[in-house]
């Protein structure tokens, strides 16, 4: 294959072999200038004066003799200039469209428009005239509408003031320095000075300043011109955009031939592969494999990775084998992609996403969120300083310090913590005080970047192992020292989002090179960098729509009619650019392979690009000799292992032991109810003690919310238990008159302090209140009246002893946590609070199915709990225990018993009970006590089989909310 650059060369070569180095020659970019030389260095039989060589864009600003100031200078002077139009500009919001202003002046100057016919097309006006008051709605316009448009009048003049000094001080901006070269080309084509002949080659998608240095210099027989085209998209039928520059050039410069112009793309042999994979990542392991294999087949094969998306570029080198090890790559890793990015990004999100909250003290104090700082203190940057304070920790309480400071904050549920409080925790170590002091401007901040970059660098200078991150390291510092040294001079200290502006603008631009062989046959690059290059083998990634071609966006503060008018580029001159990149390359490629990631669930995700339907329905139809394929990668499981679905625990000698010392602690109504769920459940929670990983709640659980209601009711009762006198009405009165203060307390006590006051949590402190009072005002109208308090919040415990088949005697102790124990009329009661809506029909059984359902329905949990309370509250009655309490002096035959349960959501419904109605086979009353303890010992022998094993529940709703159903597969 010969290159279009190498097709270049050697008629360069020939035509101007005697004054070859009199020429100047002007190419797309500086790679296209580095393989230019070595096809100019293959054509010349002997050595030879190289001309100059440039890209286009050193040609201009070399030609402007002017320094060409980066765009944060610029920044900088445009806000001093708008400043003396507009005193009351805000900095801050300045910064956020002043880079897009100056894309757009830029813009302007490159191509040539006029800017005082620009800024009066927007004026209010010409505005006006466009919208047409005459038409019905329409009216005076406001005053938001004036000062939108005084903006415009403020940015002419800051336009020509920015002009005025840049041209006082021999510094431009890129359009600028274009617009200067193409006001005086004139007098440069008639110069005697200069070269003897430009030559452009390879250019597309020229400006108008482009093009009038191009075209002044052709009319003066000062240059030439060589452009790469192909029939395909430059034939007069064509409707391809990928011509829609090249015609427009063919058609109206003065050339005296058109060089050059080929039919490769209609009669060439290609081979044409359209590859789908499943995620983007996925595309490096697939062009790593297709690099291989061109390889083997051919170790000097020429092959070009392309990747329009360069956040590929890491997964695509860890995929290169290392039996590739001669290739280059050209685009440089972002230093957004980095992990010490990631880390500054963590920081900025701590300092920025705090919540502001008044103190005690009357004080308004910023609080970091908990997610922002745990995410900080688990990046692996610091882990592995972490790991260098542990080296030379003299003691083991000064260990894992990050780790520490983690832990305290869950254990203190601490959701939003201010410096101070952070500080302290990590023991006032330098790295946390660096980390989370407050910042108030700028300079806060560029001293926590140094000295951040300092304590780093100590841990990763002497690791031979990672010197990447020492580059890192080293990139961030040369960034910030820029910005210190540029904002040092100012006279007022920027803020903090500012100066993150400024500071990801610059990380944004940066790019980490890579060393390597440049003309090497092995490329990796971006798409822009292909321009006037050829390859034989291409492998191009993400050839999705909004990748390749890119979304139509239009990053310009000028109305989108603007830019049409003035011949501004659009959006729709950006896909004709990509449209020529894409097809030029495949002029000369032989073996094509085109990654594009398969459609998902997610609308619009994963659709191929429109290059590859028109490769595959135009361009292979009209071309016999394009073979073109659409393939799937699949990922091919070498190693495959069975999965058993069911958990099966065995109930072996150690488990039985365990088993049996659980019981002998107690069975629970809630052991009780996990068992009948879930065996597996139990066994994981009581056997295995499988404990949940503790988080921070921001929010006040129902469980959380459960306690505080429990809480304050115990908190009223216990007098009146302990004093052995009843509650009257009186008393309630008292009750409710404090009672949103008493709420406020407990919402406040322990963890729950650190909870903002807030949202949802004020919400449910306010249900809270309204619960309690409704529940209150009930009790004080209630015939329950006078009610005595006969224990609060007491363990209520049985023994009852099991004889297994083996004769083995296993004493059970049935248990039970009530809320509390009282005394109403002659009616002895254990109640048990619930937040939650509890109705009458839960509690409903049917007397004739009750035997069967009471220890396998998971629907009867309340009823068990109930069960057990009133079994356990019968059989201490009938041993006297119950009846020691001073308030009960009557004999125990005088008194009834129940168990129930309050539910706060369902307050009218009073004391909900159980009747537990059990019958013998005859279908009579049967005795409860009786049929209980045999219900409960048949369920101990079921608990201790061995022939019944512990497995996880086949019905899939109680899985919903269980702990462990990530444990089982069903999470």
């Amino acid at each position: 294959m010969q290159s279009f650059l190498r097709q270049t060369a050697e008629h360069i070569y020939q035509t101007y072999s005697d004054r070859l180095s009199d020429l100047c020659i002007v190419l797309p970019t500086r790679r296209a200038t580095l393989y230019f030389k070595n096809a100019l260095a293959e054509a010349a039989p002997t050595g030879i004066w190289s001309p100059q060589i440039y890209s286009m864009e050193e040609f201009v600003c070399n030609m402007a003799n002017v320094d060409v100031l980066e765009p944060l200078h610029l920044q900088l002077d445009l806000y001093d200039i708008m400043l003396t139009f507009d005193p009351k500009l805000d900095f801050d919001q300045f910064v956020g469209w002043s880079a897009t202003l100056l894309e757009d002046f830029s813009r302007m100057d490159m191509e040539l428009v006029n800017p005082s016919e620009v800024f009066e097309y927007v004026s209010e006006a010409k505005a006006l005239e466009r919208w047409d008051p005459g038409k019905p709605g329409s009216s005076e316009p406001t005053a938001n509408v004036k000062q939108y448009f005084q903006l415009w009048v403020n940015l002419e003049r800051t336009y020509h003031a920015l002009q005025t000094k840049l041209q006082q001080d021999k510094q431009a901006y890129t359009g600028m320095a274009f617009r200067m070269v193409a006001d005086r080309i004139k007098d440069i084509a008639q110069s005697e000075k200069g070269c003897y002949k430009y030559i452009f080659i390879g250019l597309n998608a020229l400006s108008r300043a482009e093009q009038k240095i191009i075209n002044t210099l052709l009319a003066a027989g000062k240059a030439a011109a060589f452009f790469d085209s192909d029939d395909y998209y430059m034939a007069a039928e064509s409707d391809k955009r990928a011509g829609h520059f090249l015609k427009r050039y063919k058609s109206s410069w003065p050339l005296p031939e058109w060089n050059w112009q080929q039919n490769l793309l209609l009669t060439d042999t290609k081979e044409i592969n359209a590859i789908g994979v499943a995620n983007a990542s996925m595309q490096g392991k697939i062009a790593g494999q297709l690099l291989r294999e061109i390889r083997q087949q051919d170790p000097s094969a020429e092959v070009a990775i392309i990747l329009p998306d360069e956040t590929l570029l890491l997964p695509v080198l860890h995929s290169i084998s290392d039996e590739v090890s001669d290739y280059n790559v050209t685009m440089g890793l972002s230093f957004k992609g980095t992990p010490l990015f990631n880390l500054i990004d963590l920081l900025f999100e701590v300092h920025l996403t705090g919540v502001v909250q008044p103190t005690d003290t009357g004080y308004r104090v910023n609080r970091y969120h908990h997610l922002a700082v745990t995410k900080l203190l688990q990046h692996p940057f610091l882990r592995r300083y972490e790991q260098y304070l542990n080296g030379l920790a003299e003691r083991e309480a000064d260990l894992d310090l990050f780790q520490h400071v983690l832990d305290e904050m869950v254990a203190k549920n601490s959701v939003l913590l201010t410096a101070e409080e952070i500080i302290r925790l990590g023991r006032e170590h330098p790295m946390f005080i660096t980390l989370f002091r407050t910042w108030n401007d700028c300079t806060d901040l560029i001293d926590t970047l140094y000295q951040l970059v300092d304590a780093l660098g100590r841990i990763y200078r002497v690791e031979t192992e990672n010197p990447i991150e020492t580059e890192y390291l080293y990139i961030l510092y040369t960034i910030v020292k820029r910005l210190d040294t540029l904002f040092d001079c100012r006279e007022h200290k920027i803020s903090v989002r500012s100066f993150k502006k400024f500071l990801y603008e610059q990380i944004g631009n940066t790019k980490l090179p890579f060393s390597g062989e440049p003309i090497s046959p092995t490329q990796v690059m971006g798409m822009l960098e292909t321009r006037a290059l050829d390859f034989e083998n291409l492998i191009i990634l993400s050839v999705n729509e909004n990748v390749l071609p890119q979304p139509k966006k239009q990053n310009s503060l000028f109305p989108y009619d603007v830019l049409r008018t003035f011949g501004l580029p659009t959006y729709a001159e950006q896909e004709s650019i990509t449209s020529y990149y894409f097809y030029r390359l495949l002029q000369r490629a032989k073996r094509v392979n085109l990654l594009y990631v398969l459609p998902s669930d997610t609308y619009g995700s994963g659709e191929k690009s429109r290059f590859i339907l028109q490769l595959q329905h135009d361009l292979a139809p009209k071309n016999p000799h394009i073979t073109f394929r659409e393939l799937t990668a699949v990922v091919e499981q070498l190693d495959t292992k069975e999965y058993e679905p069911d958990i099966i625990i065995e109930k072996d000698e150690e488990v039985l032991s365990k088993l049996k010392n659980e019981l002998r602690r107690g069975l629970y109504p809630s052991h009780l109810n996990q068992f009948v769920n879930c065996s597996l459940q139990y066994y994981f929670s009581r056997i295995a003690k499988l404990q949940e990983v503790e988080e921070i709640d921001e929010l006040v659980g129902a469980d959380t919310f459960g306690t505080i209601v429990h809480q304050v009711l115990e908190d009223y009762f216990r007098p009146f238990a302990e004093e052995a006198k009843p509650i009257e009405k009186s008393d309630v009165d008292q009750m409710l008159a404090g009672l949103s203060e008493k709420v406020k307390q407990e919402f406040t006590r322990g963890t729950l302090g650190n909870l903002p006051e807030q949202g949802m949590n004020l919400i449910l402190y306010k249900v809270a209140v309204q619960l309690l009072t409704r529940y209150l005002e009930g009790l004080q109208s209630s015939e329950e009246l006078p009610l005595y308090i006969l224990s609060l919040e007491d363990n209520l415990q049985t023994e009852l002893e099991v004889t297994l088949p083996t004769g083995e005697k296993v004493p059970v102790q049935i248990s039970g946590k009530a809320d509390r124990i009282d005394l109403s009329g002659h009616t002895l009661r254990v109640i048990d609070y619930k937040t939650g809506k509890v109705e009458a029909r839960h509690l409903k059984v049917d007397a004739t199915d009750l035997e069967n359902t009471l220890l396998h329905d998971r629907h009867l949990d309340k009823v068990r709990q109930l069960w057990l309370y009133r079994y356990i509250l019968s059989k201490e009655i009938q041993k006297g225990s119950l009846l020691e309490s001073k308030v009960l002096n009557l004999p125990k035959a005088h008194y009834a018993y129940e168990a129930g349960i309050i539910s706060f959501r369902n307050l009218s419904a009073g004391v909900l009970t159980s009747e537990l109605p059990f019958v013998n086979d005859l279908g009579e009353p049967a005795d409860f006590m009786e049929t209980s303890e045999r219900l409960l010992k048949d369920l101990v022998v079921r608990m201790l089989d061995p022939a019944e094993p512990i497995r996880k529940t086949n019905d899939l709703e109680t899985c919903q909310y269980c702990a462990y159903k990530s444990i089982c597969a069903r999470g």
